[in-house]
């Protein structure tokens, strides 16, 4: 792996912690449904949607990803969780510019 993939892999994973925990100050994460497995991934995945300027396969990615929760806890779990992550990604996007 290159000096610069490795530079952006260590970067994109410092973003999603940081959004995980921005996420636990709108959410007391413990009263989730979720494993944090399934939180680090939604994260991820949010991330890389946010990222993906376009990109067809990750956006059906997350949303495979969004209705596979859905499907295990109810579209009523996962759609504040989401529209929060998707208002964390603009906001760290804005921090990078």
């Amino acid at each position: 792996m290159s000096w610069k993939a490795e530079h952006e892999k260590i970067y994109e994973a410092r973003v999603v912690a940081d959004s995980l925990a921005r996420l636990a100050k709108r959410f007391d994460l413990t009263t989730l449904p979720f494993t944090s497995d399934e939180l680090q991934t939604l994260a991820k995945r949010a991330r890389e949607s946010f990222r993906a300027h376009g990109s067809e396969e990750k956006k059906e990615r997350l949303a495979k990803y969004k209705a596979h929760l859905s499907g295990l806890y109810g579209e009523a779990s996962v759609g504040p969780v989401w529209g929060a992550l998707e208002e964390i990604n603009n906001e760290i996007g804005y921090e990078e510019k």
